[in-house]
């Protein structure tokens, strides 16, 4: 009932076509809430990290199970929502979500159904990335809500094939496997959608004020006395919840096993991604 009603809606209500739009890719653990809150200080812009629905649950069991195309229509709930915000929205407002589901759950709704859209590629150094997932306990029975929102390294929607079944690998090669693919679906978007223009960042860059400038210079956003005030605060860093887990992670251990997964995958002529960070910033 409530998916006919948001169609009816959809329907007879006119298009904002003075908005913009605004998404970022990324793997979770990213900085994908700073960024929402960064973004979330410029002018005339609303952010959210992940807005509802987040596409979650039984979204990702769809993308994990079956092809894109048999279930684009029931994930174009998200696209009903989000016209639902922008008919709010003030004169040439800027939507702005940076929901790491983007690229799992909705990217192909959002390129197919709405105009005037920008994307920001957020990475992170992948061995800070993987220690964080590991002290979570994503892709390990001792966090329960992880499958909600963390796509199988082998999933039907996949865009690089994994060393080995899930069953057949250890936590951290699944987190890795994952980490993995994440990139070769940005690299898939790319090569898919190439009109629509990107943004690559590192959220280790986003604490120095040049390199916000210039992201919100290439993104036409300006920025207010909110945005340097927020600059390099730490936000959403679940120590709480690392400790909950007490799963310790050494980061030169994570490397290690970054390089192991590189190793097995080039034996079974397995060719990952470059594109993905594996050095930090000092």
């Amino acid at each position: 009932m409530r998916r006919a009603l948001d169609k009816i809606i959809s329907f007879f209500s006119p298009k904002r076509h003075d908005v913009r739009y605004i998404f970022s890719i990324n793997s979770g653990r990213a900085g994908s809430g700073y960024l929402a809150e960064l973004l979330g200080t410029a002018e005339l812009v609303t952010a959210f990290h992940e807005a509802d629905p987040t596409m979650t649950g039984e979204y990702l069991d769809m993308i994990n199970k079956r092809p894109y195309q048999e279930t684009f229509q029931s994930r174009r709930i998200k696209e009903r929502a989000i016209r639902r915000i922008s008919r709010s929205l003030p004169p040439d407002g800027i939507y702005c979500e940076t929901n790491h589901m983007f690229i799992k759950t909705f990217f192909d709704v959002i390129a197919r159904s709405i105009e005037n859209v920008e994307l920001i590629i957020l990475r992170r150094d992948l061995s800070h990335v993987l220690k964080s997932f590991i002290e979570l306990g994503y892709f390990s029975p001792k966090n329960a809500t992880w499958p909600d929102w963390m796509s199988s390294p082998n999933a039907v929607t996949a865009a690089l094939r994994c060393i080995g079944e899930d069953h057949e690998l250890d936590q951290y090669d699944l987190c890795i496997g994952y980490l993995m693919d994440i990139e070769a679906r940005t690299l898939r978007f790319q090569r898919e959608y190439p009109h629509m223009r990107t943004h690559e960042v590192r959220i280790e860059d986003l604490s120095h004020s040049p390199n916000v400038e210039a992201l919100f210079s290439a993104l036409k956003i300006m920025p207010t006395a909110a945005t340097r005030e927020l600059m390099g605060r730490r936000i959403n860093s679940r120590d709480r919840s690392k400790k909950l887990f007490d799963i310790p992670a050494d980061l030169s251990y994570c490397r290690d096993r970054i390089a192991r997964y590189q190793k097995l995958a080039s034996e079974k002529g397995i060719v990952l991604p470059t594109t993905a960070v594996l050095s930090s910033i000092p």
